[in-house]
């Protein structure tokens, strides 16, 4: 095998939970070692049972700030039942290039009934009041950031949950919080200095 053919492939942007029986996108990207063009190649994915549920080529311009990472956007279909689905994705070769250097990967997915409420999220410094983009909700299986304004919106299932924020050299102990409607909540976080040496790991 020639080495300079080798191509690694990654997989990001995939949403955590999907909503069950419904579609949900990824995006697929392939790097070769060689730094070869590899626009117009073909990247697919198949579920656990090895069908193919989705495939597309990889565009014709690398991502922003990379060398030589082609990439495509892929629409897959959700299973129609809760579970964590399993998927591998597959980059095709050409017809040229022996079977073994294709690249492959596998990622998996957290598949959720279809929320029924909205929860909206407000997060402000503790001492200041100002509000604070970045800052990662957890509320279970569904995620979200906060944007500039210190908001975000998840779409939730009913239940009880741990509401955890998380934020570089900021911390908030969890909250519990039990979704049977809409909510909206205002939430603080503690500065801690960024010369405290974990300041970068605290939550």
């Amino acid at each position: 095998m020639n080495d300079t053919n080798i191509t690694s492939l990654a997989v990001w942007d995939v949403p955590m939970p999907v909503v069950a029986g419904e579609s949900f996108s990824i995006k697929v990207g392939v790097k070769s070692a060689s730094g070869r063009l590899l626009a117009g190649y073909r990247v697919e994915v198949s579920d656990a049972t090895g069908a193919v549920v989705a495939s597309g080529k990889l565009g014709e311009a690398p991502w922003a700030e990379t060398e030589a990472l082609y990439w495509s956007t892929l629409d897959l279909p959700a299973p129609a039942r809760q579970q964590l689905a399993e998927f591998a994705v597959r980059f095709i070769s050409g017809q040229d290039e022996p079977a073994d250097e294709a690249a492959a990967a596998r990622f998996s997915v957290a598949v959720a009934a279809k929320p029924e409420h909205r929860l909206s999220v407000k997060v402000t410094e503790q001492k200041t009041a100002a509000a604070l983009d970045g800052v990662e909700i957890r509320l279970g299986p569904f995620h979200a950031r906060t944007d500039a304004a210190g908001r975000a919106e998840l779409r939730v299932c009913k239940g009880a949950y741990q509401l955890q924020l998380w934020r570089n050299a900021h911390n908030a102990p969890p909250r519990p919080i039990n979704i049977d409607g809409d909510v909206s909540v205002e939430l603080t976080m503690m500065h801690v200095p960024e010369e405290h040496p974990d300041a970068r790991w605290v939550r």
